[in-house]
């Protein structure tokens, strides 16, 4: 339901922790489509391409898990 502050609790959070991780990620869950979309953009970020992500919602989803705090 829209207006209930979801947005919010979730932005507070994310600041909250923003120090104990070395990245964060925003993927839009709207529906199937929007996760891809947003995952396939997280490939086209510096460390993404550096470490030669190849797009694909799979392999963003191995770099992310494969990721550790620097």
């Amino acid at each position: 339901l829209g207006g209930m502050g979801k947005t919010e609790i979730a932005l507070k959070f994310a600041e909250d922790i923003s120090s104990q991780y070395g990245y964060v990620f925003w993927v839009d869950a709207t529906n199937e489509d929007t996760i891809s979309t947003s995952l396939k953009g997280i490939s086209s970020i510096p460390e993404a391409k550096k470490a030669h992500v190849d797009g694909t919602p799979e392999a963003v989803l191995y770099w992310i898990a494969s990721l550790s705090k620097e």
